[in-house]
């Protein structure tokens, strides 16, 4: 993860003093981070998808989809440019990712004090395969 808050930093050209600052943390905390000494926390986390609205949680917790939520591969302005050869029958619509139907499922009702019953669990972050994620924090 801590290479995924590296590029995101450069992504977004701050440095490990702007980004402390940003989210209310000391510097040493995000040296430790970007060094390897200490993985990222659950408050540390939960502070970046606060502050940087545009970050998809599902690629910092895990490297899968794309960085910036909304970002689409698809368009590829820069390419090398190429001549497609002639067809004499006309291509099939092709729907774009944009016009795919999005299925989401609805989120279930979850009993926290039955979860937090465990003094071991402080928080639980969950994701949704819509991109949306919800946090639970113990009331002890």
């Amino acid at each position: 993860m801590k290479d995924r808050i590296k590029e995101y930093m450069d992504y977004k050209n701050i440095n490990a003093g702007e980004l402390a600052s940003m989210l209310e943390v000391q510097r040493s905390n995000i040296s430790h981070i970007l060094n390897g000494r200490n993985k990222p926390g659950a408050a540390f986390i939960e502070k970046m998808l606060l502050v940087f609205q545009d970050l998809n949680a599902r690629w910092l917790l895990t490297g899968l989809g794309e960085m910036i939520d909304g970002v689409r591969n698809s368009d590829k302005s820069d390419a090398v440019a190429f001549k497609e050869p002639i067809r004499e029958e006309p291509l099939p619509k092709q729907i774009s990712p944009e016009e795919q139907p999005v299925k989401v499922e609805p989120k279930t009702e979850i009993n926290t004090d039955q979860i937090f019953s465990s003094d071991a669990v402080e928080k639980i972050i969950l994701l949704y395969k819509d991109g949306t994620f919800s946090t639970f924090q113990s009331k002890k």
